[in-house]
């Protein structure tokens, strides 16, 4: 990423140095590269594709304390996929919740077609993992292809500029009936350090907040996102 992007009570900025040795070291930790489906230890392998722009990568952050959570991350188009895919990860259990990893889904959504333009953004989640599965579906992403990679079998979503401006319309129809604060659905943050808004303190007040002003319920047992699987096993990475 080349700025932030704000949603209610996350926000997404460029990585620093010691965010990207945070990653990087992350992926040799086999929770990490095991959710992203690569085959062992993946340091040097994300490393390298970072840096020869590869990817978009953004850290990801709560607004009321600033505190670093997790990242997302977009792998870019490869063999018969058309579309960049997503992929994101919280480490520590107790940042882990589906309406942060909704909000924070919608800001790279938001800063990949809005802001790139990109043509598409896609997502796969292995056989399994409820929690992903009930993150995509709700961002609107459609289902369009199960099929095994590395012995893992995967369910492929896929996610166009139609189908962003119909998520885009009810987010906004959110912001309208439960204002954050912040002007719009999502606020660019343009300048280092990449500073948030404060929110209005009907946003603050439950952090349930973000996915009620959209009217999206989830289940007890989808509230502990942890992370999903990207484009990992491309050969570019």
């Amino acid at each position: 990423m080349e700025y932030g992007i704000q949603r209610r009570t996350i926000y997404l900025t460029p990585p620093t140095d010691p965010d990207l040795t945070w990653v990087f070291d992350l992926f040799d930790q086999e929770f990490v590269w095991q959710m992203f489906g690569l085959p062992g230890p993946g340091k040097l392998r994300i490393m390298r594709a970072y840096r020869t722009g590869d990817l978009v990568l953004g850290i990801l952050r709560r607004v009321e304390d600033r505190r670093r959570t997790g990242f997302v991350v977009m792998f870019p188009p490869s063999g018969d996929f058309d579309f960049w895919e997503f992929g994101y990860a919280i480490p520590d259990p107790k940042d882990r919740d589906a309406f942060s990893a909704l909000s924070a889904t919608d800001a790279m959504a938001h800063y990949m077609f809005e802001h790139l333009h990109v043509e598409a953004m896609g997502w796969r989640t292995r056989a399994g993992n409820r929690a992903a599965d009930a993150v995509v579906r709700r961002l609107g992403y459609k289902p369009f292809g199960t099929w095994k990679v590395d012995g893992d079998e995967y369910t492929f979503y896929r996610l166009d500029r139609e189908g962003w401006a119909k998520r885009r319309k009810k987010l906004d129809a959110g912001e309208r009936r439960f204002n954050s604060g912040l002007g719009d659905t999502f606020l660019t943050l343009s300048e280092p350090p990449f500073e948030p808004h404060p929110l209005s303190s009907t946003a603050l007040g439950t952090p349930m907040s973000g996915a009620a002003a959209e009217g999206e319920a989830l289940s007890q047992g989808d509230q502990a996102a942890d992370g999903a699987e990207p484009a990992s096993d491309a050969e570019d990475v």
